[in-house]
């Protein structure tokens, strides 16, 4: 397994552990600067957001990590969804 993809999903699965209500977006952004905090992987290494959101989402779809409670999207009282 890519290393800097295994980072990107342990890092995500602290994250949906400590704020198991985070969206997709407010993770991958988490992501980020924990890895970058970390200095485990350099940063010209670190890929951006979509790259991160595949593997997520990659992730989730095999099985392989538990993904964020609730699909991610906010959601508006119907009355405002005119």
């Amino acid at each position: 397994m890519n290393p800097v993809r295994k980072a990107c999903l342990d890092e995500a699965v602290k994250i949906w552990q400590d704020q198991p209500s985070l969206g997709m977006l407010e993770t991958i952004n988490e992501v980020r600067v924990a890895i970058r905090g970390s200095r485990t992987i350099s940063v010209k290494d670190l890929p951006g957001v979509e790259a991160i959101r595949k593997w997520l989402q990659d992730a989730i779809e095999t099985g392989e990590l538990i993904g964020p409670a609730g699909d991610g999207r906010r959601n508006k009282a119907a009355r405002f969804r005119r």
